[in-house]
């Protein structure tokens, strides 16, 4: 464990010094003097150790996640099917505009981490926007739980109290993860690589990109973990009822703030460094004048040229360079979320016109992070420090190609799993709808377990390209934005989802054949524009900030 000593004003955090606690067992020092340049060529580069306190933060992160997976897993069937459906629900609005709401939910929920990141880095800091953001959510999950009594329903408190609780668990998880990220990065405050002599005498060499990239590959593991409560909530919607399944993200959201006000004076906490987006807009409009040439607004360009002086310096413009190419990265993300999105409604309702053998039609989307669970320590403590010990350098921008790919693959499958479900009776292409259904109550005979490639294929492509992109917009963001960029990588989830809103019209029988081939060959080309655009990216080492 690495303890930290003199914890200091959050400008100095990087030069706090580094000590073991092998030094207080008698043991030889692990660590020796800051590494020089022939260390770094020439010993084997490893993570480092990683403080009590990031895996606090990671716990919040993934409670959080625990409570919308838990929430919102149910949603579907909850908005789609009235109580004396075959699958019951409560409300009876039909798959349309169940997809379309459980869409905008999606959608306003990573859309707010935008303002909400603004918010942490300019007015009130990551703690206090993560401690601010839970209670919100807190708040959204009680008026969940509430409304969902069946005398509620009777009482007609499901749709208010459905609306208010969509609006305030969207905004409330929007703001935990605008912050959460960075501020589990932020509790790792090592930035000079160190030389440590391993138990059987090997010298190696701490790398802090590993380490931000082991961090956030456990991080997700944990995050995946949450996941798991869909398959808690979906069996107690359809063997005990809504409200027993929404009081336990209810719950889990209670829990997850007592790390957060008991270890409060545990964490490194960077305060609020007021705003910097009016200097970043302006320098990004001289840029723009110089031919989208942001080295055009840096000082001694702008005094030259224009005999104009400007407050910044051209670190600042170095820094904004490199989180505007982060932002440029996420730009074809929001297909990848498109196509991810299926898995909250789309392949929920396939699901549900299939044979279930007594599993809700729900559940099976809890195979995506059980996948997860067991593949991210494969690849996380097996490929990649496989490739690292043979000098492979499998950057970034290969993961998420890596990623996009297993995507198309994922969706191929999807078209031709719905291809084979309108090609089995009793209803072929109209499952459920059928006077052979007996008024929806036979499926079409093929079996719903024939999904578990699209969540496998689904969760081997979210650990290249989620872990990736949260890794890669905290290194590129400046220090005093690193919200800000981790927000619009979010933020591509929610314009994802509101693509998938355009897709509504062919969201229903006998056309989902069509969607599922549309949505992978979009998918493969976004795929191949991606390599072209930004895979000459991985030949220079990252640069963090």
């Amino acid at each position: 464990m690495v303890l930290l000593d003199t914890m200091s004003s959050s400008g100095d955090i990087e030069e706090q010094k580094v000590v073991t606690s092998n030094d207080n067992k008698g043991d030889p020092p692990q660590y020796q003097s800051v590494a020089s340049e022939q260390d770094e060529q020439n010993l084997l580069p490893v993570v480092d150790d990683v403080p009590f306190s990031v895996w606090l933060i990671a716990f919040v992160g993934a409670a959080e996640r625990f409570v919308w997976y838990g929430a919102t897993s149910p949603l579907q069937n909850y908005i789609q099917h009235s109580p004396s459906s075959k699958i019951p629900g409560v409300l009876g609005l039909r798959e349309a505009t169940a997809t379309n709401i459980v869409n905008a939910m999606m959608a306003a929920g990573y859309l707010a981490t935008i303002p909400a990141a603004v918010v942490a880095d300019t007015w009130l800091g990551r703690y206090r926007t993560i401690l601010v953001s839970a209670l919100v959510q807190l708040c959204g999950s009680a008026i969940l739980f509430a409304t969902s009594f069946p005398r509620a329903v009777q009482a007609g408190a499901t749709e208010g109290g459905l609306a208010t609780a969509i609006v305030l668990i969207a905004l409330g998880s929007g703001g935990v993860r605008s912050s959460v990220a960075p501020f589990i990065a932020e509790q790792y405050t090592e930035v000079n690589p160190k030389v440590k002599v391993l138990k059987n005498g090997q010298k190696v060499i701490t790398d802090r990109e590993l380490t931000i990239q082991y961090i956030y590959n456990v991080y997700y593991w944990m995050v995946n973990i949450g996941g798991l409560s869909a398959l808690i909530t979906t069996i107690l919607e359809k063997y005990v009822g809504y409200w027993v399944a929404y009081l336990v993200p209810l719950c889990m959201m209670a829990l997850s703030v007592v790390p957060l006000l008991v270890w409060r004076h545990t964490f490194v906490r960077r305060p609020a460094s007021g705003s910097v987006l009016p200097q970043a807009g302006r320098a990004m409009v001289y840029g723009i004048r110089e031919g989208f040439q942001m080295d055009g607004a840096k000082p001694q360009k702008q005094r030259e040229k224009y005999h104009r002086q400007v407050p910044w310096n051209d670190t600042f413009i170095d820094e904004l360079k490199s989180g505007l190419l982060a932002c440029r990265v996420f730009l074809l993300f929001p297909i990848h979320w498109l196509c991810m999105n299926q898995t909250f409604n789309n392949l929920i309702s396939q699901a549900g016109q299939m044979v279930n053998s007594g599993v809700p039609n729900d559940t099976i989307k809890s195979l995506n992070p059980i996948a997860s669970i067991i593949l991210t320590p494969v690849i996380s403590r097996g490929l990649y420090p496989f490739l690292t010990r043979r000098r492979i350098r499998f950057g970034p921008m290969a993961r998420i190609v890596v990623g996009f790919l297993f995507l198309t693959l994922a969706m191929v499958y999807t078209a031709i799993l719905q291809h084979l479900v309108y090609s089995t009776g009793p209803c072929y292409d109209h499952p459920l709808n059928c006077p052979a259904s007996d008024h929806g109550q036979i499926p079409n005979q093929i079996s719903m377990f024939l999904q578990t490639p699209i969540y496998v294929l689904g969760a081997i492509a979210e650990i290249f390209c989620f872990t990736t992109g949260t890794e890669y917009a905290y290194n590129q963001a400046p220090k005093t934005m690193k919200s800000v960029v981790q927000s619009v990588w979010m933020a591509t989830a929610g314009v994802g989802a509101c693509l998938a809103m355009a897709f509504t019209p062919i969201t229903k029988d006998p056309h989902l054949v069509i969607m599922y081939s549309s949505l992978a060959g979009v998918m493969a080309v976004t795929t191949v524009l991606f390599g072209i655009l930004f895979g000459k990216h991985d030949r220079d080492k990252t640069v963090l900030l």
